[in-house]
């Protein structure tokens, strides 16, 4: 059996193949992909399996582009020209010369999922606006990604998790055409499928687990299964998965025997200040506060 986890990593590679290696650097986070690029003159022809947005950091002349169509535009993109694939629609796209821009890939489950905890709805359609647009408030966030994807340092996943999550809103708030409430189950999860979801949980939960492969699990529609498991688990998945890395991070921390850092590796945390950062948040203090209550 392939589960959705398994489509999600070839949409990921994907994602990436399209793109050159030795265009940039990039990095995969738990709800995107990002890739800082420079390339040159060329062609490539796209079908998006993921929500896809390029974001132009130096101007560029001249762009031949098409969005689900055999329609051909011509245009010029400065700085900050905003392009918005969504997923499922094919693109096409020429340019004669050195272009360089920042690609945000978003799976369709996690914007559904942010669009459940932000707006209360499950589903959403993206209309992409008109070639040439411009979007500050997209280049703002795209500039600070390709910064720690360029820097010096190992770009730091968690910090980049929260700039692909703030991309995500943005995009959710500002080109968002259609959001429909679906029909909302009428109960939680059936028992059996709970069961599955909870041992599946239990066993992975220290990877990366997204909802696609969770609803797998269950056997439901990803959208469903986010309302489904929130009526039945009294969260969100993300929210439940935390709190089971949570409960190991605490009980390890209790013990006294182990380095905080090995810990957070050990919980399924990037480091030791994505535990920091995301204990205080939840439990209200930091592993060194937590190991010395004892």
């Amino acid at each position: 059996m392939i589960y959705a986890g398994e489509v999600r990593e070839r949409a990921d590679r994907y994602v990436f193949d399209i793109i050159p290696e030795n265009a940039g650097p990039r990095k995969a986070t738990a709800r995107g992909s990002v890739i800082s690029s420079v390339r040159n003159p060329g062609s490539q022809k796209f079908l998006a399996k993921e929500h896809a947005v390029g974001i132009v950091l130096a101007p560029s002349r001249k762009l031949r582009a098409s969005l689900g169509s055999d329609r051909i535009t011509e245009y010029d993109a400065p700085v900050g020209c905003v392009a918005v694939n969504p997923a499922g629609v094919d693109s096409s796209l020429a340019w004669s010369e050195t272009r360089r821009n920042l690609v945000v890939a978003i799976p369709p489950e996690i914007l559904s999922e942010l669009a459940l905890q932000e707006f209360d709805l499950a589903n959403v359609e993206l209309e992409p606006p008109a070639f040439g647009t411009v979007d500050l408030a997209a280049l703002s966030i795209a500039q600070r990604i390709s910064v720690e994807l360029t820097g010096k340092a190992t770009p730091n996943e968690l910090y980049l998790d929260s700039l692909v999550t703030l991309f995500s809103t943005h995009l959710l708030r500002t080109y968002a055409s259609t959001m429909k409430q679906l029909p909302l189950p009428r109960g939680g999860l059936s028992a059996k499928s709970a069961r599955r979801v909870e041992e599946y949980l239990r066993e992975r939960f220290t990877e990366k687990v997204h909802v696609a492969e969770l609803a797998a699990v269950a056997g439901i529609s990803p959208n469903h299964f986010i309302v489904r498991f929130a009526k039945t688990f009294g969260m969100p998945p993300h929210r439940y998965l935390i709190n089971l890395r949570l409960d190991l991070a605490q009980r390890l921390l209790s013990e006294g025997e182990i380095a905080i850092a090995e810990i957070a590796y050990m919980s399924g945390f990037s480091d030791q200040s994505h535990l920091a950062t995301t204990m205080k948040r939840y439990r209200g203090r930091t592993p060194t506060e937590l190991r010395y209550m004892r």
